[in-house]
């Protein structure tokens, strides 16, 4: 995973993708990184371009001057952060990874829409291929984030679920990165299901108690284990019991999470499915969700 490197925002002149610019600038804040504001459009058709270039080269301009007017708008929305505009013709979803790249990016923030999260929109949305082909953490702002985000957003309470895997606690450097820079704190959080929902059909009703003691009191374990490696902030651990998308939608409301910092896939097998449809209902919370995904975790 990258220490250094710019933050990516893909801006296309719509409220929605403008409403993720709050959230770009609190991990700005949080991590030191700069802005690349970035636009992309169409560009010129090359039937157009080699029949009438005189044509080509004004709509160009015209783009351009588009563009760069309407980035440096957005620029005076920002304070006390490095930013960058950048204007780049081509398919949106191709020109942001090829940038992300090419500048070394560290994160993508972005805004998504839809109210039933990526498993109904994003499969043919230039947000959806991002997050399903980008090499570098996302940071994904979902409808229910986007509608009451404040002008002034700071991630002072970060939320890292962990799973008990190796591959979900890849996500706590960077989770414990932006809580130490912005003074706040940590929450640990795992979701354990009750015994009835896991061994549905095969645990006898006499070892139900027993076995939900001794899931709980392994998490537990398993947390204070994970807690006693973080140093120099405040943090707590949580076990939280039932389904594990809705005890941390659940969490986030109570605990007022700010943030979420998460690996996409922390298990290998049949377990990743679940995991990817976690992330996926994690997208309607209220808040952000930074998104590791497994090339990032395979590489850390």
């Amino acid at each position: 995973m990258r220490d250094r490197g710019p933050i990516i925002l893909p801006l296309d002149g719509s409220d929605l993708a403008a409403g993720a610019l709050p959230y770009a600038e609190a991990l700005a804040r949080a991590t030191g990184e700069p802005i690349v504001m970035l636009a992309v459009w169409e560009g010129i058709e090359n039937e157009l371009g080699s029949s009438f270039p005189s044509m080509a080269l004004e709509i160009q301009e015209k783009a351009q001057e588009h563009f760069n007017t309407y980035l440096t708008s957005m620029k005076a929305n920002i304070s006390g952060v490095e930013v960058e505009t950048l204007i780049r013709a081509g398919q949106p979803e191709q020109e942001i990874l090829r940038v992300a790249e090419e500048r070394q990016a560290r994160f993508i923030v972005l805004a998504t829409h839809g109210r039933s999260g990526i498993s109904r929109w994003a499969y043919g949305s230039t947000a959806g291929h991002i997050l399903r082909n980008g090499a570098i953490p996302v940071l994904a702002a979902g409808p229910h984030a986007l509608e009451d985000v404040k002008r002034d957003v700071t991630f002072r309470h970060v939320m890292c679920p962990l799973d008990g895997s190796e591959r979900s606690e890849a996500a706590l450097p960077l989770a414990t990165e932006i809580a130490t820079r912005i003074g706040g704190r940590l929450s640990l959080v795992r979701v354990v299901r009750w015994a009835v929902q896991a061994y549905p059909y095969t645990l006898p009703s006499s070892y139900i108690p027993q076995v939900d003691d001794e899931l709980e009191a392994s998490a537990k374990e398993y947390l204070r284990r994970v807690e006693s490696g973080i140093s120099g902030l405040e943090r707590s651990s949580y076990v939280v019991r039932g389904s594990i998308a809705e005890g941390l939608l659940e969490f986030i409301d109570k605990e007022s999470v700010d943030l979420v910092v998460m690996t996409t896939h922390a298990r290998a097998g049949l377990a990743r499915m679940a995991l990817g449809s976690v992330a996926d209902r994690l997208l309607q919370a209220p808040v952000p969700v930074l998104m590791i995904p497994p090339a990032e975790v395979a590489g850390a």
